[in-house]
């Protein structure tokens, strides 16, 4: 009896390993047809994605060139625009009026002088102002001269834009050169003042900028060039040499 029974173990032993065996390819089977399906899927999601990513960037070069189209569009209407408005400032200048031809009233010679220069640069600043502006929404790179006086403005088709400005727009121009962003949050081209370059330069200095001299072989120069690197431009320096701003400049390393 106890014979049977170890056969009867023996034998149910070997049909149970035979169904273990059975299921573990079975499963094994599903699992690969599980893996099959999760990798087609994830090539046909590539697929789908490229296709997507390509017809974005199609839009968006299309945008782009539209956008470039009406830049170019508004910048060759501002500059009609603006050769209208230089055009009709009159060459000659008007012949100075007499104590007599005023009443009495007199005039300064200095004073009259100030008022006719401000009257024939106010309109070419105004028209400048919006040149740079489209200028700066086209992202040029621009070579910026800083004089006293006023900025002499260079980039790739323009060369030498006079342009006078004031604090605020000595701000507005810094924020382009680092950032790209060209609003001028309402800067008003007909206040001008003079530009001390010598502050601005420390300015710079003190807020960590990329600034570098451009060397000369002789060391009796009147002037130090001075240059400023931005991302979107740079700013040329010429200043007068002194011990006190050389002192400064060693100071800094520079």
């Amino acid at each position: 009896m106890d014979a049977v029974l170890e056969v009867q173990d023996d034998v149910d032993d070997y049909v149970n390993e035979d169904e273990l065996l059975a299921f573990e390819q079975e499963q094994q089977m599903i699992d690969a047809a599980e893996e099959d399906r999760l990798l087609a899927e994830t090539e046909e999601q590539a697929v789908i994605d490229a296709y997507i990513k390509q017809k974005y960037v199609e839009q968006c070069l299309s945008e782009q060139e539209d956008e470039e189209v009406l830049i170019e569009q508004m910048l060759q209407q501002q500059l009609e625009e603006d050769e209208e408005v230089i055009d009709s400032i009159p060459n000659e200048q008007q012949p100075k009026q007499t104590v007599e031809d005023l009443g009495g009233e007199g005039i300064k010679e200095g004073e009259e002088e100030d008022d006719e220069e401000e009257s024939d640069n106010t309109p070419i600043n105004d028209a400048a102002h919006r040149q740079i502006k489209l200028l700066m929404m086209q992202h040029n790179h621009l070579d910026i001269y800083v004089k006293k006086e006023e900025l002499s403005i260079s980039c790739f088709g323009i060369t030498r834009l006079k342009y006078k400005l004031n604090a605020n727009g000595w701000q507005w121009i810094l924020n382009y050169l680092e950032t790209g962003c060209y609003e001028d949050f309402g800067v008003d081209p007909l206040e001008v003042s003079d530009i001390d370059c010598e502050s601005r330069v420390k300015e710079l200095i003190e807020h960590n900028h990329n600034i570098a001299r451009i060397p000369f072989l002789g060391e009796t120069e009147a002037y130090i060039e001075i240059c400023a690197f931005f991302r979107y431009g740079k700013l040329f320096f010429s200043i007068r040499r002194n011990d006190k701003f050389m002192n400064y400049l060693i100071e800094k390393g520079l």
